[in-house]
């Protein structure tokens, strides 16, 4: 699905930043505290969250006030000047009446304006949000051992003022709290760095946790009327997960939905499907398959060269930003050429692409173009049959012979299979024969070709 257009509206003095895509069913998503609705669609683990809402609804997604690509207001808002702007987007597409899926902070907001507008709400999905404080004594009875260690609000505080002091180089301690599932992945705690910075200034960021703490729904659980559904991730570290069954029964009639994981922001979880597709099938009745797919495929591997040797010539410093512009690079490459980033691999990626010659045009621009910002990498390609997960990840022989074809190539060069050059004869790709190589895990022999791209 390509990045939809981005749009305006007014809401009082200030515009919003809002985007709609997919059809069906009318979805609106009430966002988090951080967002960025153009940053995100860089990243293939919030894109494949996107590719698959579309295919079964039509959804709005947009930047609060204060966050993102809408207008900074002069004070932190309040709750009321938040649901204004859930009318001013949902007026702005000509929507009497969606679905509403509200996380974290959207959920506090999603839960005030199904109460006060009833006629407004087809179906509520809360995810990973809180109930209002007026019923928090409540919440021990639903406490159980297993459970993250539970905050109190001072802790909960203490927190959020850490990382604000930090903002936004502190993109590790961001992801621990919020989505320690990812603490190990480098590239992905690169890259919420720069969703950091383009969501929010520190002072930005300061006035949204302000403003965060006094969000309170008051007494309005207690008059949604629309079918709601409860989904919450039950190690939660942030907003714990005893709130959410609480909230579950307080909200008349409301079901109640625990997924195993520990991220707050839950779209980067490895099992996101078993989130994702309850929400879907609640709001719109649709069923959505889990079948597995087997399909014909260019499978492309890149790997920076001894980044540890590049790293300590230009020190740590340099090397982070040039880093972070190869990933930036990288995943512009992949767009321009069609291809779908997979996930990354440590210091490398993993994409495939429909042809061949997609491949192969998108491999030797990335190392050419990588070169010239100071990163040397190699990169491998194969086409042939793979199995697409219900996760989106891929697998198969072909997978892993276009890994072991990376893993031959010289440095600074793309490879590729003999299939490949087979297959592009004939083409504006000039193929250099490298003999033959015995690959790990791989039966025989294979003929490898260093690639030119002229076209």
């Amino acid at each position: 699905m390509q990045v939809p257009e981005t749009r305006y509206t007014r809401s009082g003095d200030l515009s919003l930043a809002y985007q709609q895509f997919g059809e069906g069913h009318p979805l609106l998503i009430v966002p988090a505290l951080v967002s960025n609705i153009e940053v995100a669609w860089e990243h293939e683990y919030l894109k494949r969250i996107y590719d698959m809402l579309g295919q079964h609804a039509q959804v709005v997604q947009f930047d609060k006030r204060g966050i993102g690509l809408s207008d900074r207001p002069d004070v932190a808002p309040t709750l009321e000047e938040r649901i204004d702007d859930i009318i001013a987007v949902m007026d702005a597409v000509g929507w009497e009446r969606a679905s509403l899926i509200g996380v974290s902070e959207g959920g506090v907001m999603s839960q005030f304006f199904a109460a006060r507008y009833p006629e407004r709400v087809d179906k509520l999905v809360l995810h990973n949000t809180v109930a209002p404080r007026r019923y928090w004594e409540r919440s021990a009875r639903f406490v159980e051992a297993d459970d993250a260690p539970i905050l109190d609000a001072n802790e909960i505080w203490a927190r959020f003022q850490s990382i604000a002091e930090g903002w936004p180089d502190n993109s590790q301690e961001f992801v621990d709290w919020f989505m320690p599932d990812q603490s190990a992945n480098e590239a992905f705690v690169r890259w919420v760095g720069r969703f950091q910075r383009l969501s929010a200034s520190p002072r930005d960021f300061r006035r949204q946790i302000e403003g965060v703490f006094g969000l309170d729904a008051g007494d309005a659980i207690e008059r949604i009327n629309a079918p709601t559904l409860v989904v919450h991730v039950k190690g939660d570290r942030v907003l714990p997960v005893a709130g959410a069954r609480l909230l579950a029964e307080v909200i008349p009639d409301a079901q109640y939905l625990e997924i195993v994981g520990d991220d707050h922001f839950s779209w980067a979880l490895p099992n996101w499907r078993e989130l994702l597709d309850p929400m879907i099938e609640f709001c719109t009745g649709e069923r959505v398959t889990t079948v597995a797919a087997r399909r014909f495929a260019t499978v492309l591997f890149t790997d920076i060269v001894d980044s540890t040797r590049q790293s300590a010539a230009v020190g740590d410093a340099k090397w982070h930003q040039t880093i972070d512009a190869h990933d930036r690079l990288a995943r512009k490459l992949v767009d321009q050429h069609s291809g779908r980033v997979v996930k990354s691999t440590g210091d490398g990626l993993l994409v495939v692409f429909d042809v061949p010659s997609q491949g192969v045009a998108c491999g030797v621009a990335l190392c050419n173009e990588l070169r010239n910002i100071g990163v040397e990498i190699r990169a491998g390609v194969h086409a042939g049959e793979i199995e697409v997960h219900d996760d989106l990840d891929i697998s198969g022989i072909a997978v892993n012979l276009a890994a072991r074809v990376e893993q031959a190539a010289s440095d600074g060069e793309l490879w590729a299979s003999s299939t490949v050059r087979d297959m592009m004869l004939g083409g504006a790709a000039t193929f250099a024969d490298c003999g033959e190589h015995a690959l790990k895990g791989i039966e025989g022999t294979w003929r490898l070709f260093a690639v030119q791209f002229d076209g």
